[in-house]
This record gives structure tokens, C-alpha cells and sequence, in this order.
């Protein structure tokens, strides 16, 4: 009887060991981009950032987004951010950059005068289920108010049922304990899950770090 205690004992102390020591989760790359052979020759200092457009997509949904995204460029770019109102997405609309494939030069050269911009970032909802199990897919892409072609673009698709994407969430908001910049974690990363704008900053997060 003694044997089988103590060999009991010596399993729970291997799994518990085993979790003890078990790898941190590391960030999942879940977007991917691409950029023209030519950006590094463009100046870019001031970019636009247009509120995403999407079918069916609420306006609240796409400030949302919008407010995401620029929170996470400021973090992984030197840009100055401007955020763009949804007046000025009259004009954009009309040009159907997504379906089209290009963008109206009279657009890009209006908005960057206007602003004063070096380039504009344009934001599409592809794909969306806004309840759990949540998927969110976006393509953004910027272009340059010099030429007015698009010389970066990136995509990412989100499904909350991939086992990558619960493993980014959690590396992202913590299970307790500390966050990224060793600030104090108040919520668990599993609150993303129901949450509409969380799983969008993961998704904001993972568009910006392609930049």
C-alpha cells in the first residue's frame, strides 16, 4: 500500500513539474502583408486613418475598429495618427476602392490636402460574427498621397474556435497577473471572447505589428 501511495505521490510531482516548467505562450503572427518594392523611398510621417467600412457593419462598430487600430499604430509605429470622420468616407465610397482594386486620385489628393497627410489607411471588415464563438476578418491598406497607389497592405482572419488565436488572446490581455508593459491585469483574456471590441483590438494589434 505504501509503494502505491508513494508512486501516487511521485506522479502528481512529475505533472505538477511539468506544469511548473511548461514554455510560456508566445505571440502568434495571424496577419500577414504585403509591401510595394518602393516604400522605404516614400516619406511618411502623417497618415489619415479612415473608419472602416463593411456590409452590414454598425457605425458603432466601425469607430470600434477604427479607435483599435489607432491606439495600437501609436504603440507600433512612429506615424502621427489622424482619425478621419465618417463625412469624409462619402468620397471614398463612391471610388469602391475594395471592389475596383484602386483608388481615385481626386480622393486621395483631396483628403491629403486637406490634412495634411503623407498617406491614408484604408480599413475593411471582410468577415464578422460578433457574437461567441467570434470571427472577425479585416484588410487594411495604405496609400500614398504622393502617387495614390497602395504601397502596404495586411490582412488577418480571427476565429475564436482556433487554438492559435485563444493562445494570441491570452499572451495579449494576460490571465491576471501583468500586462505587456508590466501594468497590472484587472481582466482575463477569456473576457475577449465575448466581447466585440476586445476581440477587435486583438485583431488591430495584430494588423499594426505588420507595419
Amino acid at each position: 500500500m505504501r509503494r502505491l501511495q508513494l508512486l501516487a505521490l511521485a506522479g502528481t510531482l512529475a505533472t505538477f513539474g511539468s506544469c511548473l516548467f511548461a514554455p510560456p505562450l508566445e505571440m502568434p503572427t495571424l496577419a500577414n502583408a504585403r509591401v510595394s518594392s518602393d516604400f522605404d523611398s516614400y516619406e511618411i510621417r502623417r497618415v489619415g486613418l479612415m473608419p472602416f467600412l463593411g456590409k452590414d457593419l454598425l457605425p458603432s462598430q466601425a469607430r470600434a475598429l477604427q479607435l483599435g487600430l489607432y491606439a495600437e499604430l501609436g504603440q507600433a509605429t512612429p506615424y502621427e495618427v489622424v482619425l478621419l470622420e465618417h463625412d469624409d468616407l462619402e468620397e471614398v465610397e463612391i471610388s469602391e476602392p475594395f471592389r475596383r482594386g484602386w483608388y481615385r486620385p481626386r480622393t486621395i489628393i483631396d483628403l491629403s490636402k486637406r490634412y495634411s497627410l503623407d498617406a491614408v489607411l484604408f480599413g475593411k471588415v471582410t468577415q464578422q460574427r460578433f457574437y461567441p464563438p467570434q470571427v472577425l476578418s479585416l484588410n487594411v491598406e495604405m496609400v500614398s498621397a504622393e502617387t495614390g497607389l497602395v504601397v502596404w497592405s495586411s490582412a488577418v482572419h480571427l476565429d475564436a474556435t482556433d487554438q492559435r488565436v485563444l493562445d494570441g488572446l491570452q499572451v495579449f490581455f494576460g490571465s491576471g497577473g501583468t500586462d505587456r508593459k508590466g501594468g497590472r491585469k484587472e481582466d482575463d483574456w477569456r473576457l475577449a471572447l465575448l466581447s466585440p471590441e476586445r476581440f477587435a483590438r486583438f485583431a488591430a494589434y495584430q494588423i499594426a505589428s505588420m507595419l
